[in-house]
Formats: C-alpha cells, sequence, structure tokens
C-alpha cells in the first residue's frame, strides 16, 4: 500500500482514539470547512472537441485547354486525387470512432485491459490526495489537531512519481484495478456518462461512474468504481485499527462510499493503443464511535502513460 495512504489511515486512526479518550458521550457533533477541495457531486469537465478535422473537398478549377500544359494537368488530378483520399480516410476513421454509451464502455475495456496486459511498460507520473468536502463528527476540541494530521498527509505522494512498471506482476500490482489481472470490467450500467472525441487520429474517452453508497463490504470488481478504480477498501482501513482499540473505545466496522469519479484516456485511434490515462477517484471513509459517523471525504487522482 502507499506510504502516504498508510500515514493517512495513522493520522486518522489518532484522531479517532483521541475523540474516545475524551470521553464525548454526548455525540456533540461540529463541521469544518475543507481546505480548497473538489466538491464530489462536480461534474467532469467533457471535451467538446469535434470528432474529426474539417477537409477542403472543394474541386480544383479546370485548367484552361488553350494554356495548360499536359503535366499541369496530371498536377491538378492528382491534388484533386489526394484530397479525395485524405477525405475518405477521414470519414472512414470517424466512423470507427464508438459513438453510444454501451460501444463507448465496450471500447475503453478493450483498450485498457490490453494497456495493462500488452504494453512495454505504465509510466505512473503522480498521485495525488486531497480532502474532497466537508468534514463532520470531530468534536471542536479536536478540531485544529484532526484538521493538521489530515492535511499533512495530503498532497503527492513521492512512491508514485515518475515510476517505470515493466514486469506483469509489477503492472498488475499497481495500475488500476491494482492486485487484478484486468484494467476494467465496467458495463453500460456501472457508467453514469461516456463521451468519445477524435481529433488528429486520437480518440479522447472519458468516462464518469455511477456513484456508489456507503458500505462496509465493497472488494474489487463489485459495485461501480471498484470495477476500474484503485478504490480504498473498507476493509483495508478497518485492519489498521486494533482490535482492543474497537473494543474499549467503541469504535464500529468502518465503511466507504464511492462518489461519481471520472477516467479519462487518449487513444491512438490507428492501433488502438492506449496513450495516455487519467484517474480522478472521490471516496468518502466512514468511523463509526459510539453509534455516530466520523465522515472524512477525500479525493485521489492518478495520472499514467502508457508505453509501447
Amino acid at each position: 500500500m502507499e506510504k502516504k495512504l498508510i500515514a493517512i489511515l495513522l493520522a486518522l486512526t489518532v484522531v479517532v482514539f483521541a475523540f474516545a479518550a475524551c470521553g464525548d458521550t454526548k455525540g456533540t457533533e461540529t463541521t469544518t470547512e475543507a481546505t480548497e477541495a473538489a466538491d464530489v457531486t462536480t461534474e467532469a469537465p467533457v471535451d467538446e472537441t469535434t470528432a474529426a478535422p474539417v477537409v477542403d473537398e472543394t474541386t480544383a478549377a479546370p485548367a484552361d485547354e488553350t494554356t495548360a500544359a499536359p503535366a499541369e494537368t496530371t498536377a491538378a488530378a492528382a491534388t484533386t486525387a489526394a484530397a479525395a483520399t485524405t477525405a475518405a480516410a477521414t470519414t472512414e476513421a470517424a466512423a470507427k470512432a464508438p459513438q453510444s454509451k454501451a460501444e463507448i464502455v465496450a471500447y475503453y475495456n478493450t483498450a485498457i485491459n490490453a494497456a495493462k496486459k500488452d504494453s512495454k511498460s505504465i509510466t505512473s507520473n503522480y498521485m495525488k490526495h486531497a480532502v474532497a468536502g466537508e468534514i463532520t463528527g470531530i468534536p471542536s476540541a479536536l478540531d485544529s489537531i484532526g484538521q493538521k494530521l489530515i492535511k499533512d498527509n495530503m498532497g503527492e505522494d513521492d512512491s508514485k512519481t515518475n515510476v517505470t512498471w515493466s514486469s506483469a506482476a509489477d503492472k498488475n500490482a499497481n495500475f488500476p484495478v491494482e492486485g487484478e489481472t484486468y484494467a476494467s470490467k465496467l458495463t453500460e450500467a456501472d457508467v453514469q456518462s461516456a463521451t468519445c472525441t477524435e481529433a488528429n487520429g486520437v480518440y479522447t474517452i472519458t468516462i464518469k461512474t455511477v456513484a456508489d453508497p456507503k458500505a462496509s463490504n465493497y472488494t474489487h470488481g463489485m459495485g461501480h468504481a471498484p470495477k476500474a478504480f484503485n478504490v480504498v477498501l473498507p476493509s483495508i482501513i478497518d485492519g489498521y485499527i486494533p482490535g482492543l482499540a474497537k473494543t474499549l473505545f467503541s469504535v464500529g466496522t468502518v465503511s466507504c462510499a464511492y462518489p461519481s469519479s471520472t477516467v479519462k484516456i487518449t487513444v491512438d485511434a490507428k492501433t488502438g493503443h492506449v496513450k495516455t490515462a487519467n484517474y480522478l477517484m472521490f471516496w468518502t471513509l466512514y468511523i463509526p464511535l459510539n453509534n455516530k459517523d466520523v465522515v472524512l471525504p477525500f479525493s485521489t487522482e492518478n495520472d499514467y502513460t502508457i508505453n509501447w
């Protein structure tokens, strides 16, 4: 697991135990505003670039038969033929682009799964954690301490900056979905929106998942986001809270929710090879304490370059 994420979990554990140690049995709840974070319901921007470049199909004016030399006539014909060939190629490429949501999801699955399995290597450009909404459930007496512990562990994870994975084992262990041989098992029902645009021989595909509600039993491949993202699983976080502490401080089973998250890839239209992939995942952590939840919303952004 990423060092940055481990640090976050340890920080949250300290906050939870301190909360319990305060003896705040009245359950007074104080809210604090998150710092400059993305709203989890914000719609991801969609690239509105037109599907294909416009090709000038204007027919070249015929040469004056009384003055034009045969060579000039041949050159004009060649130019016209080249323009027609270019237009036909552009039309053919555009026709192959997936159009409906079902087609885009199917194309995405094929492309991203091939990237994980068949690419020469995958480079992780960066991973960034951020607070992504309003934190609730931390009492005012611990607000400044809890906020500092959390904020100190946000930002970029150095262990995922400019790192390249070449072996199948490394790609499977790190590239979404981590620990699995596949990169996506999304279906049309898992997707809130899907777009595909084409420009200069490159498809840009943007997929936004359906939100996953609060639950404690998420695993890879279930729900919506867990089928295509490196999600933070409740069981992993729950494992960082010692059993004795759970008993002494009445800490319940940890749950997570995954608000709508977005993945954006670029694909070489001719080869079907994924060139880049950017994942922006939102996740909300719920830590039950004395029958009330400490609610902590986060986002994690991963950016990759696929090498062929």
